[in-house]
């Protein structure tokens, strides 16, 4: 990949490794300086989500060999797009929450928190990635990516089933879900994000 878009897509995904972190404090200890900061990051995000797409699609103008070289590229900036959309849907049920005194177990806020960190985790692994194209990197995320959905799925399983037996609180219960949601959207996105530039990496 050229340096130009190496340089802009690194400073988003930075960006964007930044408001996951802060939705997570928001999530931890709800915070509404958290949420506020997390906001404002996502300014950061889609302003250089912006200026790739714009880069691209000037570039895409003035090189030869037609546009389709530029897909790949433009389909990963609408991952972050996305992954932007999922965050601000975990901030907007923290408010809810904190608004509606809404509470979760102690069982529900450790699953959540488990799925918050190994996201995490995962997130940050795509910076090193732009930068080394590492196939094997690659592979490890999206094992790590599928092991991530595995879990939320089981989670999500047991608080139904917590449901059913009334141990959970129904007011709760959608929430709860939802930012489960939310967070495997990130992930789903992320993995996507990290076959792109493996594939690209090799018509290099």
């Amino acid at each position: 990949m050229e340096r130009e878009i190496v340089e802009r897509m690194m400073k988003a995904f930075e960006s964007l490794s930044k408001m996951l972190k802060l939705t997570f404090e928001g999530f931890r200890k709800y915070q509404e300086k958290s949420i506020k900061e997390a906001e404002e990051i996502r300014k950061e995000v889609q302003r250089y989500a912006s200026e790739l797409t714009r880069f691209l699609v000037e570039k895409s103008l003035s090189k030869e060999g037609g546009k389709e070289w530029v897909k790949p590229y433009l389909a990963i900036v609408s991952s972050f797009d996305r992954m932007v959309y999922n965050l601000d849907g975990i901030s907007d049920r923290l408010r809810k929450m904190a608004h509606e005194q809404v509470l979760f177990t102690e069982r529900a806020i450790r699953e959540i928190d488990d799925v918050f960190q190994e996201t995490i985790q995962l997130v940050e692994n795509v910076p090193d990635l732009i930068l080394t194209q590492n196939k094997l990197l690659a592979q490890q995320m999206e094992e790590k990516g599928k092991s991530i959905l595995r879990m939320a799925d089981h989670y999500s399983e047991e608080h139904e089933q917590r449901l059913i037996e009334g141990v959970c609180v129904p007011h709760s219960s959608p929430l709860y879900l939802d930012i489960l949601f939310s967070l495997k959207g990130i992930v789903v996105q992320t993995v996507e994000v990290s076959e792109k530039i493996v594939t690209l990496s090799a018509k290099v």
